[in-house]
């Protein structure tokens, strides 16, 4: 796929429904405060049709709308319920965020499952802040996977690979300790790659540009030494 249809170095402007960007920040700063722990969602407590439980809705890049929805079929992982961002045309260089509530460490693991179909899904993580970050992002129709760094709101590829899609869900691991990354799809390696400046931040489930795109099994994994921290 043309990288052009990543998202590209820009100014970072976060929306949150009913919250201004100062409550953003109260929420990374109560959630810092809090004991690393993991954390698994499956999402099959939560009612159909309403947003995720214990989700911040971001959209991050040019205005956009998002919307998050429990829903049912399609055979997820966790049956039987999973969520959709189920906004089909959005702009293609604006990335929709939902950042799990009460986690917040730099080294450990990630992982998600997402369903085959025509959007570019994956994990933002590692967010000190609005405009610093990183994002996996996995074409789910191409296979193309990038992996960006976003820092004061302008991006940098960090690294590049493929995933060979052999089921309708699969499974998209990340692994992190210092500025060493690597990510791995239903078990195998996917790419590797430097943070030339890792720092502990809150961590969800990313989505960029047109496609409603399906996710379940999010998982948040620290490392032993960050939960001590």
């Amino acid at each position: 796929m043309p990288a052009a249809c990543f998202p590209a170095p820009m100014t970072m402007t976060a929306v949150r429904r009913g919250a201004s960007g100062a409550l953003l920040l109260l929420f990374a700063a109560a959630a810092v405060a809090q004991s690393a722990e993991k954390l698994r969602n499956h999402f099959d407590a939560d009612g159909l049709l309403r947003e995720p439980a214990f989700f911040d809705f971001l959209v991050l890049g040019p205005p956009g709308e998002a919307e998050w929805k429990v829903v049912g079929g399609y055979n997820p992982p966790s049956a039987p319920n999973h969520v959709s961002q189920v906004m089909p045309n959005r702009p293609s260089d604006s990335i929709a965020a939902a950042l799990r509530r009460n986690s917040t460490f730099r080294d450990g693991a990630w992982s998600l499952a997402l369903r085959q179909g025509n959007g570019r899904g994956g994990i933002v993580f590692r967010m000190a802040g609005e405009g610093d970050f990183l994002v996996l992002l996995v074409d789910l129709a191409s296979g193309e996977a990038r992996l960006s760094s976003y820092r004061k709101g302008r991006a940098a590829e960090l690294a590049k690979g493929a995933v060979k899609a052999r089921n309708e869900w699969g499974v998209l691991k990340i692994t992190a300790a210092g500025s060493r990354i690597s990510a791995e799809w239903d078990g195998k390696p996917l790419l590797e790659a430097t943070d030339p400046n890792p720092a502990a931040g809150r961590s969800g489930m990313a989505t960029a540009g047109p496609g409603v795109v399906s996710f379940d099994e999010f998982i948040l994994d620290p490392a032993a030494e960050d939960v001590k921290r």
